[in-house]
């Protein structure tokens, strides 16, 4: 489905583009080749690639990003890497959930007791290519991206700020939403005082898009809500959470 002349969005429960378990997965064509953004739970992987293939047809996938290892974010990376040859990269703080198959530090098998997955869902392991840490700067497909590690969703959660031809874009994961809603979850590792202290890392960018893991996504004035997230986060009470609602489904 595509956003712009060189995004597409190959993946997405919301949209019904791939699988049940999957968030949002972004394709960005640079000058050589694809990167995609976010692997979804790898229920329906050859559907994300099928799609992809429709969007961007000969072009070679040369590199995923995974903006941290919760399942619905990453279970469909060994599959992409088995089947499109790319590099994976992933904040070195993934790096053990990856390459172990660590279905408690992924959420998994938290998630399968709360009904949320199925009992023959498992994650498989995955190399990690490149880990990244916060303020690094790594080129891909002629693309420069750098990597800001905002804990409150996960403590390893990290986006990724690309400066494109289109605009200055933020592939924020599951850090910050549309309408600066913010990604605080009942699960170990998620809270307010992550983002208390790691949200102020995503002001002044001057993002044009702002493409979350869920929801609605935006083309135009994207700061805004991350500027409403940051507001949010320095606020004496608890602001809308993803999942609150309609926030997810």
């Amino acid at each position: 489905m595509r956003i712009s002349q060189t995004l597409a969005v190959i993946g997405s429960l919301q949209f019904g583009l791939s699988g049940p378990h999957d968030c949002h997965m972004y394709a960005l064509q640079g000058e050589d080749g694809v990167v995609v953004v976010d692997s979804g739970a790898g229920t329906h992987t050859q559907q994300v690639l099928q799609n992809l293939h429709l969007d961007f047809a000969a072009t070679e996938v040369v590199a995923l990003l995974i903006t941290h290892g919760h399942m619905d974010h990453c279970g469909g990376a060994p599959e992409i890497r088995r089947c499109t040859g790319c590099k994976v990269v992933a904040p070195e703080l993934s790096r053990k959930t990856l390459q172990n198959a660590d279905e408690e530090l992924s959420g998994l098998r938290a998630a399968r007791a709360q009904g949320l997955y199925s009992a023959d869902v498992r994650m498989a392991p995955c190399p990690v290519d490149l880990g990244v840490g916060d303020g690094q700067r790594f080129s891909i497909a002629g693309l420069d991206f750098t990597a800001i590690h905002v804990r409150g969703h996960s403590p390893d959660s990290h986006c990724y700020l690309v400066r494109s031809r289109e605009g200055t874009w933020l592939f924020a994961g599951d850090v910050v939403f549309y309408g600066g809603v913010l990604g605080v979850i009942n699960a170990e590792g998620s809270g307010m005082e992550g983002y208390r202290s790691d949200i102020h890392k995503l002001s002044g960018l001057d993002v044009n898009g702002l493409f979350p893991g869920h929801g609605l996504f935006t083309v135009r004035e994207g700061q805004r809500h991350v500027d409403c997230a940051i507001e949010q986060a320095q606020k004496g009470f608890v602001s809308r959470q993803i999942g609150q609602g309609d926030l997810i489904f």
